[in-house]
């Protein structure tokens, strides 16, 4: 493999002497890196998106174009490269929301429908400095193709002057999301058919930047789509329309009219709630694995601030939440699994003074700027061979999970998604996952590892909501690494 790999690479060099001379009076700027032949090979084909809905698009690119003609979509590229990402905080996002007139509304269509190509366009970058042997990896390629036409399309999508307008913009950018909920499973299959050809410090780096790209367009999406839902509602409330009228001709809402809705971002989230909520799912996946009654997987304790409430996106935080216990709930059965082969599971249900496995603690400590929760278990530790890479994703100790992505169609990286993902279905994927949503908006997960007893897990997230996103741009991240 080492060989092939040199003689394409040798090739690559060659071809791109072979244009320089062609392409100097052009002027246009190239990676330096042979990713750039990767990225012309990785325009030139078509792919389609197995296992989506019929409706869902397929993803094509014109084949037996000119490099004049890529190396020139890759100069209209370098003009939004060159841009900063603006960066917003939940605050923001929330008082932004409240009094949602029309202009604002406009306002913020305008802004995400600018701000998406550029926070693409820089992912994009990313994929043609990967090594050309990963550039060239069918699945890497799809997601390569997925993000060149959303970027293509939002580049191009007309400035919003009218709720039409923004009801048409909305309508695309949920198109868009739902072609890219094969995302995630094709990044992991790719990384993982990757992982003995590049080094797993490229790897997790290129990952964590598509993570929390990924994250970022879609809180920017999924908040203006829920504005302008709860707004058309307020409206249709207003003016007095039952549900089956529609108001799809009217350009404009009457003076003064507001809506009072914030989108996905909670102002005032019950840390405690959430906790339960996700501790009666985890309950219930491994009591119908296991055929438990109800009430016999490991107890979630909730204890310290439980009143304690802060600004967040819930589903972010059910996820890093769910993760964690999941974990938490699996060593424990795992390890005092020879009790699910005694006749306790089915006297439990009759003694219920009397658990069938040790309880989960979980802590919740809330100070003026932060929450803190801990997650306690008995589950015997983590592996000490697996510990210094639980925060990998590419690791080979992790490729085998990896694999398991090529039973997955799409994978959205939420708690409700048991319908598209095998809930036990390990992927070496959930703790990574879990701090790359804790790390965008200011925050971290640690995990202290207790060899034969057990694992304490330690979140926290910033609690006022004044945090801008985490997210960087090639160019810091490139400049970096020199």
């Amino acid at each position: 493999m080492a060989g092939a790999s040199h003689m394409l690479r040798r090739r690559c060099a060659s071809s791109m002497a072979n244009n320089a001379a062609k392409y100097e009076s052009h002027k246009l700027k190239t990676p330096t890196t042979t990713a750039s032949a990767a990225a012309a090979a990785a325009l030139g084909g078509a792919a389609t998106i197995p296992g989506a809905p019929a409706h869902t698009r397929t993803v094509s690119v014109q084949s037996g174009r000119s490099l004049q003609q890529k190396f020139y979509e890759n100069r209209i590229l370098d003009r939004y490269t060159a841009q900063e990402p603006k960066k917003v905080t939940l605050r923001q996002l929330v008082l932004f929301g409240r009094q949602l007139t029309e202009a604002k509304l406009i306002a913020s269509a305008n802004y995400v429908r600018s701000e998406l190509p550029v926070r693409l366009a820089h992912r994009i970058s990313d994929f043609q400095y990967l090594p050309y042997i990963a550039g060239t990896n069918p699945h890497l390629k799809m997601v390569y193709d997925l993000y060149w036409r959303a970027f293509d399309e939002f580049r191009k999508f007309p400035a919003i002057k009218s709720l039409n307008d923004n009801r048409r913009f909305c309508d695309n950018v949920k198109t868009n999301l739902l072609e890219h909920s094969q995302v995630i499973p094709q990044l992991g299959m790719g990384v993982a058919e990757c992982a003995d050809l590049v080094s797993p410090e490229e790897i997790d780096r290129f990952m964590h930047q598509m993570l929390v790209s990924r994250i970022s367009r879609r809180t920017l999406s999924e908040q203006h789509i829920a504005l302008s839902e709860q707004f058309d509602q307020d409206l249709r409330a207003h003016l007095g329309l039952t549900a089956s009228e529609g108001f799809t001709e009217m350009s404009a809402a009457p003076p003064g009219f507001a809506s009072h809705r914030i989108g996905i971002v909670r102002a005032d989230c019950s840390v405690a709630q959430i906790i339960n909520d996700c501790a009666m799912h985890v309950a219930s996946i491994y009591e119908d694995a296991h055929q438990l009654p109800p009430g016999t997987a490991p107890q979630v304790i909730v204890e310290g601030h439980t009143n304690a409430t802060f600004m967040c996106i819930p589903a972010h935080f059910s996820y890093i939440v769910h993760e964690l216990l999941k974990n938490a709930t699996g060593h424990v059965i795992a390890r005092f699994a020879s009790r699910l082969e005694s006749d306790s599971a089915a006297e439990v249900a009759t003694k219920p003074g009397e658990p069938l496995f040790p309880a989960i603690r979980v802590t919740i400590c809330s100070s003026h700027s932060d929450i803190v929760v801990r997650v306690s278990d008995e589950g015997g530790g983590i592996n000490p061979e697996m510990l210094p890479y639980i925060w990998s994703f590419t690791h080979p100790l992790k490729a085998k999970c990896l694999h398991n992505f090529h039973s997955v169609h799409r994978m959205e990286a939420r708690v409700d998604e048991d319908d598209a993902v095998p809930p036990l279905m390990s992927f070496g994927f959930g703790l990574p996952m879990s701090n790359v949503y804790a790390k965008y908006w200011g925050g971290s997960v640690n995990v202290h590892s207790l060899p034969g007893y057990g694992v304490d897990a330690y979140v926290q997230l910033p609690r006022l909501g004044n945090v801008v996103e985490n997210i960087a741009n090639r160019r810091a991240h490139i400049a970096s690494d020199s």
